[in-house]
């Protein structure tokens, strides 16, 4: 994990997030509070396609239940972009592994997966 969060402007409460190696371990509870998703971007140069699952809450296993699971297939890069935002109420915690569905615990193979999140 290498986990970067950075205010986008002290005007508004925009915070981007950044982790160059999202894999089967959680990163937990990213805003530190409530927040709304905005934009998604994915780059999966993996050997395979990924699934990045994000929940609403301040941490996650392969047990628990995600609000959103995006697939990436490899050597592509996906970008989402939310104009009206995905409310967590808890928290925002992701994950990344190579199974679809609320399972999976395998890290995708080979290069390691990149997401950012733009949200506030």
């Amino acid at each position: 994990m290498a986990l970067t969060t950075s205010p986008l402007d002290d005007r508004f409460n925009d915070i981007l997030v950044l982790e160059t190696a999202l894999g089967n371990t959680a990163v937990a509870d990213l805003a530190g509070k409530a927040a709304s998703v905005y934009t998604i971007d994915i780059n999966n140069p993996s050997s395979g396609p990924c699934y990045v699952k994000l929940y609403d809450a301040t941490a996650a296993t392969a047990s628990d239940i995600p609000v959103i699971i995006i697939m990436v297939i490899h050597t592509t890069r996906r970008v989402i972009e939310i104009p009206d935002g995905i409310a967590f109420t808890t928290g925002i915690t992701m994950r990344c592994v190579t199974t679809g569905g609320t399972g999976g615990v395998t890290n995708p193979g080979g290069s390691p997966v990149a997401v950012s999140l733009v949200m506030s």
